[in-house]
């Protein structure tokens, strides 16, 4: 078996880990932020900028591997070609680096949902605080000129 087709499913493989990662935090501040846990939200957000860092060596490094093995094969640096020009030497090494990839790509969908809905929740919640400002702010303005007309006194 190559020793790049290997480092690359290999990579890929990992890059699906930290991808799961990522997945999972995602899920979690989706959680948290339906439940309005804030302290939860804090510590999430300091993890997701740790796995991010991971994400981005690991994306380096595939892409990089990638980069190496296409250039031997004479092919552009994309799963499916890389995929076709191994399968002139060796099915089994094909199979390998196309299921990593598969793989990998099913974790990206489910992220790229949980991201799209931790969005949206984001911009409701957005929206919602937003609201709520607006209308204490209406409501204080009320308040402090009722008490100046004498009709109603907010001094206890």
């Amino acid at each position: 078996m190559s020793p790049k087709a290997l480092l690359l499913a290999d990579t890929m493989l990992k890059q699906d880990e930290i991808l799961s990662e990522l997945l999972s935090n995602t899920v979690k501040q989706r959680e948290a932020l339906k439940g309005g846990r804030l302290s939860d939200l804090q510590s999430l957000m300091s993890e997701l900028r740790h796995v991010s860092v991971r994400c981005q060596a690991i994306e380096t490094k595939r892409s990089r591997v990638a980069g190496d093995i296409a250039n031997e094969l004479g092919c552009e640096p994309v799963v499916s070609e890389i995929a076709s020009s191994l399968k002139a030497q060796s099915a089994e090494e094909a199979a390998l680096v196309e299921e990593s990839a598969k793989k990998m790509m099913g974790t990206v969908t489910k992220l790229k949902m949980e991201m799209s809905i931790l969005a949206r929740l984001m911009d409701e919640s957005r929206a919602l605080n937003e609201m709520m400002i607006s209308e204490w702010r209406k409501l204080s303005q009320k308040a402090i000129g009722a008490g100046a007309m004498g009709t109603f006194d907010t001094k206890i």
